[in-house]
């Protein structure tokens, strides 16, 4: 990695720090308990750490660089290595169908049993023929481009003598606010066994592919996200991730939140107290054959992190991301993944 990289990188970093300040400072604060050190130390360590390995200063905290004596930032795939090696394996031209959730719902229709609806152009009255048609009491209403769970809301309805309710206010009334999101979709119901571990919201596989250069597709890794008490199970929203062997398809190892938290490693669910280790995932044959299946149909995309919804049908394609996050699989695998991406550049 060449020096002038590393240095535009590191100057990206700190123009960039506003919008991360909050966190950053918050993370310090943090340690500053944790470890008796100051938080102006670990802010410091935090930059240090992003000019010498270029290493975005939040995961500085997020992998416990402090405390944990065994994380060697060399072998970590740090923010600069990902950007490029993402860059590289995936045509611009073609993102677009992950990057936009009502391109990919267009494009990926036959791998989702869940419905979903267009609100661009959408009326009124179409609106309401469509979730006439749905069965259950749950929708989601979702942005087009929305990370980390951001932009996503849980919507309550419920049908009284014709008129159709959205989160008790007369569907007429809630349409303006409706039509400021993008796409509006059934709400998937979950496998009982994934219900078990946590049945406050669905709770998503995140599997990575990456096809190499004999057009074969490759498990990276794989975790299962759990939600806490939310309606999201994004880690940024709270939420834990377990490692999951892409051989069995069970849960190996302790939770782990990104969140402030103590304890930060989960032996059970913190909430259902199911313990996590060697959980048993339902479907996993099917779910590996189909994300497989899937990775080619834009292989200009060579490397995608997938969300999927396990169902007591099968499998259900929630969304596929082109820059998804290296550290999470790292974090769950307990290692550094670089050397075996490095493979496929």
């Amino acid at each position: 990695m060449h020096f002038m990289e590393k240095l535009l990188y590191f100057i990206f970093v700190v123009l960039t720090y506003v919008k991360h300040r909050n966190k950053l400072i918050s993370y310090s604060r943090f340690y500053k308990q944790k470890y008796k050190r100051s938080s102006g130390y670990f802010l410091f360590m935090a930059y240090i750490y992003a000019l010498k390995y270029s290493m975005h200063p939040l995961y500085y905290f997020y992998t416990d660089a402090y405390g944990d004596k065994e994380f060697d930032p060399n072998e970590h795939a740090n923010s600069l290595f990902t950007y490029n090696f993402q860059k590289r394996l995936n045509n611009k031209a073609f993102i677009k169908y992950f990057s936009d959730k009502r391109l990919f719902n267009k494009y990926f229709k036959s791998y989702m049993c869940h419905k979903f609806l267009n609100l661009k152009n959408i009326t009124l009255e179409e609106l309401r023929e469509w979730i006439d048609n749905i069965e259950g009491n749950s929708l989601m209403l979702k942005k087009a481009n929305g990370l980390g769970g951001l932009g996503i809301k849980k919507i309550d309805i419920h049908k009284d003598k014709g008129v159709i309710y959205f989160n008790n206010k007369e569907l007429k009334d809630a349409f303006i606010s409706i039509k400021k999101h993008d796409i509006l979709e059934e709400f998937v119901v979950q496998h009982e066994q994934i219900n078990r571990l946590n049945p406050s919201c669905l709770n998503t596989v995140r599997i990575v592919t990456v096809i190499d250069k004999n057009n074969n597709v490759n498990i990276i890794g794989a975790v299962l996200r759990l939600g806490v008490e939310n309606d999201v199970d994004n880690l940024s929203a709270g939420g834990i991730a377990v490692n999951i062997d892409i051989n069995t398809g069970c849960l190996t190892g302790e939770g782990f939140k990104l969140a402030q938290s103590e304890p930060s490693t989960f032996f059970k669910h913190p909430i259902t107290q199911v313990v996590l280790d060697a959980y048993s995932l339902p479907h996993w044959e099917l779910l590996i054959n189909t994300v497989k299946k899937a990775a080619k149909v834009f292989p200009q995309v060579r490397t995608i992190g997938w969300d999927l919804a396990i169902t007591a049908d099968g499998v259900d394609f929630i969304e596929g991301n082109h820059d998804w996050g290296i550290f999470l699989i790292e974090k769950a695998l307990k290692r550094g993944i670089r050397k075996e991406l490095e493979k496929y550049l």
